[in-house]
């Protein structure tokens, strides 16, 4: 079915709503908002008002419902907070939060009545500035961008950027929420770099400047402890250190390079416990066979992974006795074996040495000599006989080895080979008498 001119239904009924609203606009006047803020002054205009008004009127409300606020031609009673400007705007200084709410103006005609509204909205601006930090999804894969300007009324307007672009226009943002104060931008980890700056701006309708705040995005960076041991039956703990990471990684252990994408979970003989950026695995009661070797720490964030090996030597305890033991008899076999040395090359030097070392002690050393000469010898009997030298040595009541005194009549029996006796003498003095 079509209308008179052409015209389809649907394009008719639409013209038709659009007049009705339209009409209804101009009957009940024109609505704007406009914010003031706390403490300070507004204006409200009286739009469209016409020169040959005779009278222009404020309420605040309706004004079929409230009485006059402010009059053009009738005197109120005085309040300094509120002036006429050019006979037809109201101004409001000191503005309060009561002051908050729809105003009205009406202009008086001859034949018709003009009204404008105006809603008024006392906002009051953040008194701290935005604060940005950043986070990683529950999945793990996505970069969470969180900006929080909070304390102002109305809310203020938050927005990221990324080297000077507006994050809300770039393909790889997954999503874009706001909840009251909070902004929250969620990007796809495959556009993320290093040490790469994301920027929130905010901006408040009665705040001039757009204070701003930055997160700076890093990979994680680790650090260990030197390489432990453990003995077969005790406790270790290995720990793992998260020095940076823009957001906070994600630690966990695995179980050396044989098996990479094993995880290690706590339970039985493992404990694991993270503090802050500290993780600690605990093995308990070492094997020797199966805990040995190295362990990765492994730190992951939506920016990036990296990986640290943390080295672990399990031994067999150690016997102190025995290892005690060990060094007091190969001490004395050190101690024989250079004794028999010294007294296998040098016999005298320990007897010697005992001598000189007990000269004052209060030895006693007796030399004996005797002559045994036979009668109805010759002369030349007398001179041949031998001369035999007995020497006992007492040292503190004990006799020295024949050894040494073997020397010691040695030589005596040398000199008197090498001179006369003094048997001889003797003989030859008898002769000469």
């Amino acid at each position: 079915m079509r209308f008179p001119g052409g015209t389809p239904p649907a394009r008719f009924f639409l013209a038709l709503c659009v007049w009705r609203l339209v009409q209804r606009r101009d009957a009940a006047g024109t609505e704007e908002v406009v914010f003031g803020k706390v403490g300070g002054s507004i204006l409200l205009l009286c739009r469209n008002v016409s020169k040959e008004a005779t009278e222009v009127v404020w309420f605040q409300g309706d004004p079929h419902s409230f009485p006059p606020l402010f009059s053009s031609r009738v005197t109120f009673p005085p309040d300094v907070r509120f002036s006429l400007v050019d006979n037809s705007s109201l101004r409001i200084t000191e503005l309060r939060v009561q002051d908050e709410g729809n105003y009205t103006c009406k202009e008086v005609l001859n034949k018709t009545d003009h009204e404008h509204r105006v809603r008024l909205l006392v906002a009051n601006p953040p008194h701290s500035t935005p604060k940005c930090w950043a986070e990683t999804s529950s999945s793990g894969l996505m970069l969470q961008l969180f900006c929080s300007w909070p304390g102002g009324y109305p809310h203020p307007t938050l927005h990221w950027r990324e080297e000077g672009h507006d994050l809300e226009n770039s393909s790889w943002v997954i999503s874009s929420t706001s909840s009251s104060d909070i902004h929250v931008e969620t990007l796809n980890s495959s556009h993320l770099s290093h040490r790469k700056v994301f920027k929130c701006v905010g901006s408040h309708v009665v705040k001039q400047e757009q204070p701003a705040c930055t997160v700076e995005i890093k990979i994680p960076s680790l650090e260990s402890e030197p390489p432990k041991t453990c003995f077969v039956g005790d406790n270790v703990t290995l720990t793992c250190r998260v020095t940076e990471s823009t957001p906070a990684a994600r630690l966990t252990w695995l179980r050396g390079i044989t098996q990479p994408e094993v995880e290690i979970q706590p339970g039985g003989r493992y404990l694991i416990a993270q503090e802050g950026n500290v993780s600690r695995l605990t093995i308990r009661n070492c094997s020797q066979g199966t805990d040995g070797g190295c362990y990765v720490c492994k730190a992951q964030n939506p920016v990036g992974l990296r990986e640290l090996f943390v080295c672990l030597t399990v031994k067999q305890p150690v016997n102190i006795v025995g290892v005690v033991g060990a060094v007091v008899v190969l001490s004395l076999l050190a101690i024989l074996t250079v004794t028999g040395i010294i007294l296998y090359y040098n016999p005298l030097l320990c007897l010697r040495g005992a001598a000189f070392r007990n000269q004052d002690s209060g030895d006693i050393l007796v030399l004996v000599d005797s002559e045994d000469d036979e009668e109805g010898k010759g002369e030349e009997e007398t001179t041949s006989s031998s001369t035999k030298h007995e020497a006992m040595a007492l040292v503190n009541g004990n006799g020295v080895q024949t050894a040494y005194l073997n020397c010691l009549t040695e030589g005596d029996d040398g000199e008197q080979h090498g001179g006369d006796s003094p048997q001889e003498t003797r003989g030859e003095e008898a002769r000469g008498s």
